[in-house]
């Protein structure tokens, strides 16, 4: 069980009911001054439990991995015995991303109380654990049905992992799904999911010229870089490209074998 103190401080059943407010109320989404900040409207979105598949296309440094934490950690406070688990494609970016967790429990005063605080894995009081995974599909079998799993970096996911992470929703029907990536691509399971998921999918795209944090001067400068437009386009724009190292880019396929063409007289010839 929580503390006292704790579900004293919190406007429990409110916070329960809405994850947005609870961020609000306690200030949990900052800038890089410690102000506090409010939600976008794709991160309500996101945050909405309501929503089970979410598939988000963002540009860099969005806040995906702050929003994750806000996800996990609202999911684990607020129903006992649940499971989260955060999974991302590299150690290092797991690890990243459970420093962010970490960073979220110390603007809740008083503090949760844990049963277990280790460099991947909190457990609180009510049962309910968090867990940051690297995403291979070894590492994530064997969990049994998770009440969210959150994929950071998802594009750059083997499609063995998603092959392994969605079964695990089998018997657990209010399971939440989240693929979080910046395109990789034409390929891979993100992309058929983009381009192709149904409706069971709520389908996300943020761009960064329509980000209000991201400053002129600094898109203009990643436009200008010297990798290259077709690097900008997929980074800050959410474009899903071909291999910039081929010959011929998919688009422009597609523009070469129209069978829109006009209809030719032969007796003018």
């Amino acid at each position: 069980m929580l503390s006292g103190d704790l579900k004293a401080a919190l406007d429990w059943e409110v916070h329960k009911a809405d994850p947005v407010r609870w961020v609000h109320d306690y200030g949990l989404l900052r800038d890089k001054a410690g102000n506090a900040c409010q939600l976008d409207p794709e991160q309500r979105d996101i945050l909405n439990p309501a929503n089970k598949r979410v598939i988000l296309n963002c540009h860099r440094q969005w806040g995906k991995s702050t929003l994750a934490s806000l996800l996990c950690f609202w999911r684990a406070l607020f129903y006992p015995k649940s499971l989260c688990l955060l999974v991302a494609p590299s150690l290092r970016q797991s690890g990243e991303n459970f420093r962010k967790i970490a960073d979220t429990l110390d603007c809740i005063s008083p503090a949760p109380e844990l049963e277990e605080n280790t460099k991947l894995t909190i457990k609180f009081s009510n049962g309910s654990r968090i867990i940051s995974l690297p995403g291979t599909q070894k590492t994530v079998r064997g969990f049994t049905s998770p009440d969210l799993i959150f994929v950071d970096e998802d594009a750059q996911a083997e499609d063995d992992l998603f092959g392994a992470l969605l079964p695990m929703l089998t018997n657990n029907p209010d399971g939440r799904l989240i693929l979080a990536s910046t395109p990789w691509g034409r390929r891979g399971h993100f992309y058929q999911i983009w381009d192709k998921g149904g409706p069971e999918w709520l389908k996300i795209k943020v761009i960064a010229s329509d980000n209000p944090r991201v400053r002129p001067e600094v898109l203009e400068e990643a436009r200008n870089s010297p990798n290259g437009p077709l690097w900008f386009r997929q980074e800050y724009c959410g474009e899903f490209l071909s291999d910039e190292f081929s010959l011929f880019d998919e688009e422009r396929l597609q523009k070469a074998i129209s069978t829109d063409f006009e209809e030719i007289d032969p007796e003018v010839y």
